[in-house]
């Protein structure tokens, strides 16, 4: 808590542990998380899982990154033993090897049995595209993760999700079929986001929660971000778990104002990056997120109160 002199009211300050790439220039990994979370009130702890110049999205990068060895000394002995920072959630994206993830699972399914009111917040990183970008290895240790522990919400692209239950998605039906698999293999998993779903000629996001399965028709964009999975994680966490006293919002709700401020960050990212000569579609390699600052603390509701996305019900 901190105190606030001008108001005479205690504010409560969420504290996140974000486990996830880092890169020097741009916006993807824990650079994607952190300022939106931080403009909205978090106090983020980033653990860094790699240390990149860039994404390889550029098509060259340099860099390296960190063993499990020295990755969870970081957690264990010096965040959750020494110090005893009180989370309020964990934010776990993209670990390069298996024994990082493995390590690095068992060290926050610690946390989440300490504290059952942490809000484990997972994206199991593997590949997008039909192709895997991490070692075959990690397919079974996200599996056993998801068996194992009660993780609050996971978002995986189709890809991902296609991969962690064996069933194809083409359609809606499937989709749903998808779910409902995850759900069988997967019970301890408390809510479900599947995004970048690309049927037949629509983009689409769907959510599960309580077994009602619902989905969104998502506006297209002539254009290709990196990042954008990593924005979507941090901002879907920081709308489900609202400061102290506040009632969080139902998934469906969460995913209609998410996908929303995603669609507005992307479009002004893109009226930014383009120049005279460029013809569509492009690619942008980062988002403007200092540049959308106002639409992060909400500005843009006052003006666009028709822009939300809303949610169709599957089941």
């Amino acid at each position: 808590m901190v105190y606030n002199e001008n108001a005479m009211t205690k504010i409560s300050t969420r504290k996140v542990l974000s486990i996830q790439s880092h890169v020097v220039h741009g916006y993807v990994g824990n650079k994607a998380a952190t300022f939106p979370l931080q403009y909205q009130g978090w106090d983020v702890d980033a653990l860094n899982t790699v240390q990149f110049s860039n994404h390889p999205g550029y098509g060259h990068f340099t860099g390296f990154q960190y063993d499990a060895g020295h990755l969870c000394e970081i957690l264990e002995q010096g965040l959750t033993k020494s110090l005893e920072v009180p989370y309020d959630a964990v934010l776990m994206g993209y670990l390069p090897d298996v024994e990082s993830l493995r390590k690095i699972g068992e060290a926050v399914s610690g946390l989440c049995e300490k504290d059952p009111h942490l809000r484990w917040v997972l994206d199991p990183v593997l590949g997008d595209n039909g192709k895997l970008y991490v070692s075959a290895e990690n397919v079974e240790a996200y599996k056993q993760i998801l068996r194992n522990n009660k993780v609050h919400l996971v978002t995986p692209n189709q890809f991902e999700m296609e991969t962690l239950t064996g069933v194809t998605i083409k359609d809606l039906e499937s989709l749903k079929l998808s779910i409902e698999r995850f759900q069988i293999l997967y019970p301890k998993v408390d809510k479900i986001v599947v995004t970048s779903l690309e049927l037949k000629d629509n983009y689409i996001c769907a959510c599960c929660d309580r077994g009602k399965i619902q989905y969104a028709l998502v506006p297209r964009i002539n254009a290709h971000f990196s990042g954008t999975g990593d924005l979507f994680s941090a901002l879907l966490l920081n709308t489900l778990v609202p400061p102290t006293g506040q009632t969080p919002p139902t998934l469906a709700e969460a995913l209609s104002i998410v996908l929303s401020l995603v669609d507005l960050i992307l479009q002004r990212t893109l009226e930014y990056s383009l120049s005279k000569n460029d013809t569509l579609p492009v690619t942008i390699n980062d988002l403007k997120l200092i540049q959308c600052r106002d639409l992060l603390i909400g500005k843009h509701q006052k003006e666009e109160p028709d822009t939300q996305i809303r949610l169709i019900n599957l089941n």
